[in-house]
């Protein structure tokens, strides 16, 4: 949720700043590979889409996972002459090193589930198994490694889509609004260091 929001946010800053040539500016960005991105985002879904429970069945979601996440530094590799996109790759290196460490899943603490799902408490949610619809495994805090990596920042309600996000996600999605918002500093960038 908060990248689509990251997303939305760039556009309106960009159509803020260029007006009726804020699609022309954003067509232009010179993305190379963009389908990595889009194949990463896209063999993701299995995990996504798996209800709550164990992990143990769960080993061919968590490849497909680690697999996007390479998919998605290999797509920054490929545009790391554009500002916002080095910006991304930070995000997206924070969160490939918490998932790594973690079992191959994104760890969530109770504590924050209880705060995005206010009608539930702590024993609610088990210790070590998946948490539903999502790339996340229930883990307490002293049992996380880089535990300040993990999705331990929330967005609780009155929010209409209550949600849990990592730093990584934070920084990746400063990345996406910079690429939106301020394309031209990405050709700015690009044409000084070609010239």
């Amino acid at each position: 949720m908060i990248l689509a929001t990251a997303v939305a946010l760039g556009l309106a800053a960009c159509l803020a700043r260029h007006k009726s040539r804020a699609f022309r500016w954003i067509a232009a960005i010179p993305l190379r590979s963009a389908w990595l991105a889009l194949l990463a985002l896209a063999i993701q879904l299995p995990l996504l889409r798996a209800p709550a429970g164990s992990v143990q069945g769960f080993r061919p979601q968590q490849a497909l996972l680690l697999l996007s996440y390479l998919l998605l530094l290999l797509c920054v590799w490929r545009n790391r002459r554009l500002g916002a996109i080095l910006i991304v790759g930070v995000g997206v290196a924070c969160n490939l090193t918490v998932i790594l460490a973690n079992q191959g899943f994104m760890p969530i603490s109770p504590q924050t589930l209880v705060r995005i799902n206010p009608a539930t408490s702590v024993q609610q949610w088990p210790e070590g198994t998946h948490y539903g619809h999502s790339k996340d495994i229930i883990l307490v805090q002293e049992d996380t490694l880089l535990w300040p990596l993990s999705d331990a920042l929330a967005i609780p309600p009155p929010f209409p889509w209550p949600t849990a996000f990592s730093a990584g996600d934070l920084i990746l999605a400063a990345g996406i609004v910079a690429l939106l918002a301020i394309p031209e500093w990405t050709w700015e960038r690009r044409i000084r260091d070609e010239a």
